[in-house]
Parts: C-alpha cells; sequence; structure tokens
C-alpha cells in the first residue's frame, strides 16, 4: 500500500509540475531570447539552432520527457485492471518522448534556411508526439465507460474538437504564407492548442486522485 501511494503522488506531483514548469519557461525562456514574439513564433523557435538558450531548451526537453512518463506510470498503475490503459499509456509515452526528448535532441533551423536533418527529425518527432496527444481523449472514451461518466465524455469530445481546431489554425499560421488574421498569430494558436491538451491531462489527474480515494 505505501509502495502504492508513493507511485501515485510521484505521478500526481510530476504532471502539476510538468504543468507548472512548462508554463515558467515558455515565459522565462521568451524573455532572454533577443526579438523572440511569443504571439507569431512557435515555441520551437526558442530552441532552433544557433539559438542563445537551445542547451537549456534541450534540458527542458528532456524533463519534460521524465515527468510524463512518471505520470503515465502512475497512471497505468492507477487503472491496471483496465484494457485500454496500456493504449492511453503507450500515447501519452509517445507524446512525452516526441515532443519533449525528440523535439529537444533535434532543433529546428532558422527560418529562410536550408532544412537539415536535425529539422526533418524534429518535425518527424514533434508530429508523432503530437499524435499521440491528439489521439488521447479518444482513447480515454472507450477507457471510461459512457453511462457512468457522461460529463467526462462531454468534456473528452470538447478537448477533441476544440483541439483539431487550433492545431488547423497552427498548421495554417505554419505553411500559409500570407497576410491574414490566422496566419499572423501562429504562436497564439500553439500555445491554445497544448493548453487544451494539458488540461486534460490535470483532469486525469484529479480523476486518478478520486478513484484512489474511492
Amino acid at each position: 500500500m505505501k509502495k502504492s501511494n508513493t507511485i501515485f503522488w510521484t505521478g500526481f506531483i510530476s504532471i502539476w509540475l510538468f504543468f507548472a514548469l512548462e508554463i515558467a519557461t515558455d515565459i522565462w525562456f521568451g524573455s532572454i531570447y533577443p526579438g523572440y514574439n511569443w504571439k507569431t513564433q512557435s515555441i520551437s523557435y526558442l530552441g532552433q539552432e544557433g539559438s542563445p538558450i537551445e542547451h537549456w531548451v534541450l534540458v527542458w526537453g528532456v524533463f519534460f520527457a521524465l515527468l510524463i512518463a512518471l505520470f503515465t506510470f502512475s497512471f497505468s498503475q492507477i487503472y491496471q485492471s483496465n484494457r485500454w490503459v496500456k493504449i492511453a499509456a503507450i500515447s501519452l509515452l509517445v507524446y512525452g518522448l516526441g515532443e519533449g526528448l525528440g523535439s529537444g535532441c533535434f532543433p529546428i533551423n532558422p527560418p529562410g534556411t536550408e532544412l537539415t536533418l536535425n529539422g526533418r527529425l524534429h518535425n518527424i518527432f514533434s508530429g508523432i508526439g503530437d499524435a499521440g496527444i491528439v489521439l488521447l481523449p479518444f482513447i480515454l472514451m472507450f477507457m471510461f465507460p459512457r453511462r457512468e461518466n457522461r460529463k467526462l465524455y462531454v468534456y473528452l469530445w470538447t478537448v477533441a474538437g476544440f483541439g483539431m481546431v487550433m492545431a488547423a489554425f497552427f498548421l495554417i499560421a505554419k505553411y500559409v504564407h500570407s497576410d491574414n488574421f490566422i496566419s499572423d498569430y501562429k504562436g497564439i494558436w500553439q500555445r491554445i492548442y497544448i493548453l487544451n491538451y494539458y488540461a486534460l491531462l490535470l483532469v486525469m489527474s484529479v480523476k486518478m486522485l478520486r478513484e484512489k480515494r474511492s
């Protein structure tokens, strides 16, 4: 029982610490990167090749993956009897490794320069990681019976729908280079997009807490 409590609280604290540090590092990195504009530039720009804080972005990428992994292990222990938990855990790990470790180890190329191997790998790992978090609400719908979790179902559909809209806005801003409202605010769409899914992770942690107490 003591071991189970330790595993749970390690995961619970990890995901809330992850959320706080993700916001804190985004603000801090942006403030010390000369000329960086968080409204128009994506988070990946902070760790691009030649960035003055490239090494700090890499360090955060390692901690990013570690904190997600700790939460995933705790999550899998709480719901170990559920047949969908392994798929949900894989989805979470894919996100942590792709967007954390993968994106941190392989920085993007500076704007206007030729795409290198690092840039290609960054896009691949980032895309795979995003797929993991985008699929998560759908997997959770299979994990939790609809009849017993009606409010959760509504929330999961809201997360999935809103997430896809924000992802579409971000992709349009990233690849459609025109002067319009969407293209001008790439950084904003990306941050709203990820906060939507981070809120889901916090909701999951609270549900785990209630599950453990019951």
